[in-house]
């Protein structure tokens, strides 16, 4: 007995130790900025001339927000600008607990375009399996309709990477369908490499049923290689979130105005890179 529990108490103290490591591994990696985050905006889908529009620019992972010190973080690193009939402006941001909030009042109808981009800079180490010299720019976008109107096809703002709606419906319904294009430098692109993610939670709280784990869905599909195109359901109301990262191969040297160091990352005029690693989103609201 006494074997036994020397035994047990060894076993015991491993257990201890391996968990102990593996959180402070977990502490790391989600400390890291290179895990599989995205910007995204969220907004009502319609707006009215003259009156202030709040518009929430956020930074996570799947749809969950991020807040504190990370967040603060990435201030320096985001713009955001709105595209009009009466053209393109920039919008200020004003942080916020677990986000950015920024306001505009749309002086006339027609089809409005928010977008926000996130410089996250050159990694020098290889994180969450994303290569060594490594430029990570994040995007994200969505389309508000001032006004009314049947359509919110908008004109591309002009980002690396971009979802565009293809006769997006002014209000989106379950039932829809809705088409995206995916443009790189304005230019359609696809193929197994361009996969494109639509994903909501829905309106619904998950169900008793205990083998239900959530109302979550998500559905993937490749963009077609000669148009750029991916078509999704809207199956719910709610908030849609379409996703597309994508890897540009071509190796360059950083030219801008920032000036961005930190434990995981810089961006410096002269720096080089690699490759650049592009994440875009494009919000849907879906009429409830």
């Amino acid at each position: 007995m006494r074997r036994f529990r020397k035994t047990l108490s060894k076993i015991l103290r491993v257990q201890s130790i391996a968990a102990a490591l593996l959180a402070a591994v977990a502490a790391v990696l989600s400390a890291a900025p290179g895990q599989a985050h995205e910007v995204w905006i969220e907004t009502d889908a319609s707006a009215r001339i003259g009156q202030d529009h709040e518009v929430l620019v956020c930074w996570g992972h799947s749809g969950h927000r991020e807040g504190g010190d990370r967040l603060a973080g990435q201030e320096s690193k985001l713009t955001a600008c709105l595209l009009g009939p009466g053209g393109r402006t920039p919008l200020k941001l004003t942080k916020a607990e677990d986000c950015f909030v920024v306001k505009f009042a749309p002086a006339g109808a027609g089809a409005h375009v928010v977008g926000a981009e996130l410089q996250a800079g050159i990694i020098e180490r290889e994180m969450h399996g994303i290569p060594t010299k490594t430029r990570i720019v994040m995007y994200g976008k969505s389309c508000v309709l001032v006004g009314g109107g049947r359509e919110a096809t908008t004109a591309p703002l002009g980002f690396d990477l971009e979802i565009v709606p293809v006769g997006l419906a002014g209000e989106p319904k379950p039932g829809d369908l809705v088409t995206v294009k995916i443009l790189h430098k304005g230019q359609p692109i696809g193929g197994k490499n361009v996969l494109v993610t639509a994903a909501t939670s829905g309106p619904l709280p998950p169900s008793e049923d205990p083998r239900v784990q959530t109302c979550e869905w998500s559905i993937e599909a490749m963009a077609d290689p000669k148009t750029g195109e991916a078509t999704f359901p809207l199956i719910v109301g709610g908030q849609h979130l379409l996703t597309v990262k994508y890897f540009d191969e071509t190796p360059g040297t950083y030219d801008g105005e920032r000036n961005d160091s930190s434990e995981f990352s810089h961006l410096r005029k002269g720096d080089k890179f690699e490759r650049t690693m592009y994440v875009s989103t494009l919000t849907v609201q879906v009429k409830q």
